[in-house]
C-alpha cells in the first residue's frame, strides 16, 4: 500500500477538488496521511491556494493560482519540490518566468468546488445548520456524484442553452489597475453575450446575472432570480441544459464553471482557453472556442443546428471527465505520472 502525506497550508476552497480527490483514493489501496498546518502563520506557504505532498520520496506542490500573478511564491514553491502540478499550466510563461525550474512543472487540470466526507476545508458547523433555513445548501453535499451527469440525448425535446454569470468590481481600489481593466473586460463580455443569447434563443436560453449591487447597477435587466443561483438549484438547472457556456476568469484563468460542465457530460462553448490542461482536451472535440459575443452565438448556433456533433461533444467531455477530471482520477493521474517519470531514472 502506497503511503501519500499531505500537508494543508490554507484552507482556501480552491483545494476543496484536490483534498477529496485524495481522501477519494484511501479505499483504493492507497493511505492519506493529512497534516493539516492551516493555523500555523509561521508556514511558509501559509494562507496560499497551494497543498503540498510527499510521496516515495518526492516533495509536490499543487498550485491552483487563477493564473501567474504571484510568482515570487510560486517560485518558493519550485525551488522546495521536485514536481509541480499547476492548475493554470502555460508552457510559454513557464519558460518566461522560472526557466530553471520549468521542466518540473507539469498541468494539474480543471478545478471546481467538490467535496467529500472527512475533506477538511468545511464551512463552520453553524453555517451548516444555517443554511437550510436560508434557503442555501451546505458545502458538504457538492459530492462529485451531484456533479456527474451523462450524454443520453433527449429525443424530441428542444435543444436549451445555459449561461449564468457574475459580474466583478472593477474599481477595487485594492488591486492594479491592470487588474480592474480585466475585470471590466470580462464585465462588458458577459453583458454582451447575455444580451444576444436573450433575444436569438428567447426560451430555449436561459441565463442572466446574480443579483448584486454591481448587477444592478450595470446591468439591472439580466438578473435573474435568486432561487436559480443558489448552488443546487442551479446544478439542477444545469443538469436540465444541453450547451453550456463559459467565459474566462479572473487572470485569464479557465473558470470553474468549465469544469463542472465537463462532470455534467454537456456540450461546451467557452472562451479561448489561455492554459492547457492534462488529456487530449481538445478544441472542437470537447468544446467550441470564441473570443467575441458575435463568436459565441456562431458557437452555439452550430451546436443547435447538429445534434451530431453536439452529442458527439457530450460523450467526449463524459469519457474526459472519466479518465482525467473526477477529483480521484485527476490526483491518481499526478501520482502515476510520477511514477513513470521515477521509474525512467
Amino acid at each position: 500500500m502506497e503511503t501519500i502525506h499531505v500537508t494543508i497550508p490554507s484552507t482556501i476552497e480552491h483545494l476543496s477538488q484536490i483534498l477529496a480527490g485524495f481522501l477519494l483514493l484511501n479505499p483504493q489501496d492507497w493511505r492519506v496521511e493529512l497534516e493539516n498546518v492551516s493555523r500555523d502563520s509561521g508556514n511558509p506557504f501559509h494562507g496560499l491556494p497551494v497543498l503540498l505532498a510527499r510521496y516515495r520520496g518526492q516533495r509536490i506542490v499543487y498550485d491552483l493560482w487563477d493564473g501567474y500573478q504571484d510568482p515570487d511564491n510560486m517560485r518558493k514553491g519550485l525551488e522546495n519540490c521536485d514536481f509541480y502540478f499547476k492548475r493554470s499550466f502555460s508552457q510559454e510563461k513557464n519558460q518566461a518566468l522560472f526557466p530553471e525550474y520549468a521542466g518540473k512543472i507539469y498541468p494539474l487540470g480543471f478545478n471546481y468546488h467538490v467535496t467529500c466526507p472527512g475533506d477538511p476545508i468545511q464551512e463552520p458547523k453553524w453555517k451548516a445548520l444555517v443554511k437550510p433555513l436560508l434557503g442555501r445548501t451546505p458545502d458538504k453535499y457538492f459530492v462529485p456524484e451531484v456533479f456527474e451527469g451523462n450524454a443520453t440525448p433527449k429525443a424530441g425535446e428542444p435543444v436549451k442553452i445555459l449561461f449564468l454569470t457574475r459580474l466583478w468590481d472593477s474599481h477595487d481600489p485594492s488591486l492594479p489597475e491592470s487588474v480592474n481593466a480585466e475585470r471590466r473586460q470580462i464585465n462588458e463580455s458577459r453583458i454582451e453575450i447575455l444580451h444576444t443569447l436573450r433575444s436569438r434563443y428567447g426560451d430555449a436560453f436561459f441565463g442572466g446575472l446574480n443579483d448584486t449591487a454591481l448587477s444592478r447597477s450595470l446591468a439591472p435587466e439580466l438578473i435573474v432570480p435568486n432561487q436559480y443561483t443558489e448552488r443546487k438549484k442551479y446544478l439542477k438547472l444545469l443538469h436540465e441544459c444541453d450547451i453550456c457556456i463559459g467565459t474566462i476568469g479572473l487572470h485569464e484563468s479557465i473558470g470553474w464553471k468549465t469544469g463542472e460542465y465537463v462532470a455534467a457530460a454537456k456540450a461546451i462553448v467557452n472562451e479561448t482557453f489561455h492554459y492547457s490542461v492534462p488529456g487530449d482536451f481538445q478544441e472542437g472535440k470537447h468544446y467550441l472556442p470564441f473570443t467575441t459575443g458575435e463568436e459565441c452565438i456562431q458557437a452555439v448556433h452550430r451546436l443547435v443546428e447538429d445534434p451530431d456533433a453536439l452529442y458527439a461533444m457530450k460523450l467526449a467531455n463524459a469519457d474526459y471527465y472519466r479518465r482525467y477530471l473526477k477529483p480521484d482520477v485527476l490526483v491518481k493521474n499526478t501520482l502515476e505520472r510520477i511514477q513513470g517519470i521515477l521509474n525512467e531514472k
